[in-house]
């Protein structure tokens, strides 16, 4: 490529980013197929943490160079990004407790497999394009601070693909470099695979969507990045190089559909330049980037889509310098040393009913309630745990209600009150009591997504609780079966977790 051929790719990758995000960003986490068209797209100047979270790295790679790892993002990420949500909100409080990355995706991460990792894959591809290696290395190295698995292959499989399109202008040789590359044995390529398979055997479109559909839509979390990263192959597999086309594909999908479209924008853009975008919705996104404000404060972050561009190729010709001609060795995921310090440990009461022990759950609360003590002779029910998201199949046989009882103890130096929340959910519905009072009745069941903004299998809502009180709760998780687990955690209106609530009895 010539340099204006690899500015033009830049700047296709990075507008086509944006316009598609900003296209799918009205559905995000619709549970189920959609027909969109043109008439249909309606787009709003809001921040896209797809595109931004990508600004905070530019920082990070000016100063460290090509010999920037996991820890040094991590590092960035804690100085950085003062709040997130589901994985970005465990990184973020991970790195605060000092489990440094790559532990920092694995530890506690029921979201290890999301799609925040895989929606960051575009600064790589376009610092090392032609080095699909390097790509894939800094990718994982991205991906390791709140990610573990295939939440690490998927950045990886993306960032891979992305930079072999910028080199050589190929969808599908692209996806399928990037496939190849992946392990055999991982859920990632399992499901990929169909993708492939049914594009090759000619099965139509739709029928090959709904295929899809029904053989990966098997997660709660409709972030989960192999269910997406299906969808987003499938849409650039048959999307025949038309931007509108391939975005309507996979935002017809559902689910992550600000991150999907916006995945296949910024590919489609890397591959094909800046002529596969209409011009009535090219020059409808304009100049100015729309950045959060803890973004905008970074010194020297780009302002405007002109910026980001011009930041992009001068990081990438000094980087070219750095590359070691040697390729970089694959991912292999972190492996918990033992050493990992426990951030939620917790003992509960566990009795299922039928039991003698439960025959008369109502007098034990009265007795705990009014002693503050657990009865000696249950001493031998009580089950100790070190993660916030407790697995209880253990006790989870015949289908019998369990009821777990433990004391909240809550931190003398909380945040007010009033700006608690609880997060209480469960893989097969959930009821919770405080002190004698019901507070949630959830017989959704659906299975748990422990999320402060997007709860499943539970609830989340606001709960005042007074600094250095303690409370009695009663969990029953009725037609308890395996697999079991269940979750109660403390957060604020920002969805960071709140430290220092602990359940012992």
């Amino acid at each position: 490529m010539t340099p204006q051929d690899q500015l033009e790719k830049i700047r296709a990758c990075w507008l086509g980013k944006c316009l598609a995000g900003a296209i799918g960003a009205p559905w995000e986490g619709v549970p189920f197929p959609l027909h969109v068209g043109e008439e249909d797209i309606a787009l709003s100047d809001v921040p896209n943490d797809d595109l931004e979270l990508q600004l905070v790295w530019l920082d990070a790679v000016r100063r460290r160079g090509v010999s920037l790892t996991a820890r040094d993002l991590g590092e960035t990420w804690l100085a950085r990004i003062p709040h997130g949500c589901d994985e970005y909100s465990i990184a973020l409080r991970n790195l605060a407790h000092g489990v440094a990355a790559p532990a920092s995706g694995w530890r506690d991460n029921f979201f290890h497999d999301g799609m925040g990792a895989a929606i960051r894959s575009e600064i790589w591809a376009l610092l090392f394009a032609g080095r699909p290696d390097a790509a894939a290395h800094f990718a994982q190295q991205d991906a390791e601070v709140d990610h573990w698995g295939d939440g690490v292959r998927g950045e990886i499989y993306m960032a891979t693909a992305e930079a072999h399109a910028l080199a050589h202008s190929d969808i599908p040789a692209a996806l399928r470099f990037a496939f190849d590359a992946l392990p055999p044995d991982c859920r990632l390529r399992r499901e990929l695979s169909r993708v492939f398979v049914d594009y090759d055997a000619g099965v139509p479109d739709t029928a090959a969507r709904d295929a899809l559909l029904l053989g990966v839509q098997r997660s709660s979390n409709f972030t989960d990045c192999v269910m997406n990263l299906c969808f987003i192959t499938h849409a650039l597999l048959r999307g025949d190089g038309d931007f509108l086309k391939t975005v309507f594909a996979a935002v017809s999908f559902g689910r992550d559909t600000d991150c999907t479209a916006a995945s296949c924008g910024a590919f489609l853009g890397a591959a094909l330049g800046m002529g596969v975008f209409p011009e009535r919705w090219r020059d409808a996104m304009g100049e100015r980037l729309v950045l959060s404000d803890f973004v905008r404060a970074i010194p020297g972050v780009p302002l405007t889509l002109t910026e980001l561009v011009g930041q992009t190729a001068e990081l990438r010709e000094a980087l070219a310098q750095q590359l070691p001609a040697e390729p970089y060795p694959p991912y292999l995921p972190y492996e918990p040393t033992g050493g990992e310090p426990v951030l939620d440990p917790s003992s509960w009461l566990v009795l299922r009913e039928g039991e003698p022990e439960a025959s008369d759950l109502a007098a034990l609360e009265v007795e705990l309630r009014g002693t503050g003590r657990l009865p000696p002779w249950l001493r031998g029910r009580v089950a100790s745990f070190d993660t916030l998201f407790p697995d209880i199949s253990r006790f989870a046989k015949g289908a019998k209600t369990l009821h777990l009882f433990s004391f909240l103890q809550v931190p003398r130096d909380t945040i007010d009150p009033d700006s608690v929340t609880l997060s209480a959910t469960a893989d097969v519905g959930i009821r919770v009591w405080m002190d004698g009072r019901k507070l949630l009745d959830q017989h959704s069941r659906q299975r748990m997504l422990p999320s402060f903004h997007r709860p499943e299998g539970g609830a989340a809502f606001s709960l005042p609780l007074a600094p250095g009180s303690r409370h009695l709760f009663h969990v029953a998780l009725p037609w308890a079966m395996a697999p079991l687990r269940f979750c109660l955690m403390f957060g604020n209106a920002r969805f960071d977790h709140l430290d220092g609530y602990r359940f012992s009895i």
